[in-house]
């Protein structure tokens, strides 16, 4: 009998399959990835970061003393604080950008809000369930980029190397690992409705990942009216 998981993975194969082999990824791994692409990306993240973890410490709040509020624990502090954000200045310096990351809600570009937004308020409204459900796609980089990168030698400048190998590290595959642990726990407690809730946290977040890619595979980074 197929996972919880698995059932989510395969009723949004499409979205998967988009995130997963998405042209940015692709040109990655072909060695054809454009400087700017790559810096768009990363740029664009550093504010959704924080968000991120946001998410992650109302679900501790939501959850205290689990499994899962431990690995999260350990990803606040050991990855964001001494690696994703400060690994990032990093590496767009290596790249020649010298501008500083701007971390806040003026930060944001339509897609990265909008993925941000979705995490805080199923992390402010949602069980824990619907939260490990909704951060799920954003920890399956483990697959999408550590695996896929692990053991390769990625053409273009050192930082694309370096910043794949962040995805894996042992904290970032637990997290991932909890998020399934406990999408297959609560999907077990609750009945179809609160099945098909969690399904669709979880699919909402598959199709921003995508959108995000996007926003930076088309350096589509402006709002309406804005000019850059």
């Amino acid at each position: 009998m197929a996972s919880f998981v698995d059932h989510c993975h395969e009723r949004a194969a499409d979205v998967w399959h988009a995130y997963r082999h998405h042209p940015w990824i692709e040109a990655m791994a072909a060695g054809r990835l454009p400087v700017e692409k790559f810096v768009s990306f990363q740029v664009n993240d550093a504010p959704y970061i924080v968000d991120l973890h946001r998410s992650l410490a109302f679900g501790v709040a939501k959850a205290p003393g689990t499994p899962w509020a431990k690995a999260a624990a350990t990803v606040i502090d050991d990855v964001w604080v001494h690696n994703e954000i400060d690994t990032k200045r990093v590496l767009l310096a290596d790249l020649g950008y010298t501008e500083e990351l701007r971390i806040g809600r003026d930060a944001y570009i339509p897609a990265r809000e909008a993925y941000a937004n979705h995490l805080v308020r199923t992390a402010l409204e949602g069980d824990i369930g619907q939260i490990a459900s909704a951060l799920l796609p954003c920890a399956m980089f483990t697959q999408v980029i550590g695996a896929r990168f692990r053991g390769m030698q990625i053409a273009g400048p050192p930082a694309y190397q370096k910043w794949a190998d962040i995805y894996v590290q042992r904290a970032v595959h637990r997290m991932a690992e909890a998020h399934a642990e406990v999408m297959e726990t609560e999907s077990a407690r609750t009945d179809e409705a609160g099945r098909e809730h969690m399904y669709l946290c979880y699919l909402r977040s598959l199709q921003h990942q995508v959108d995000v890619f996007d926003a930076a595979w088309e350096l589509d980074i402006a709002w309406p009216g804005e000019r850059r």
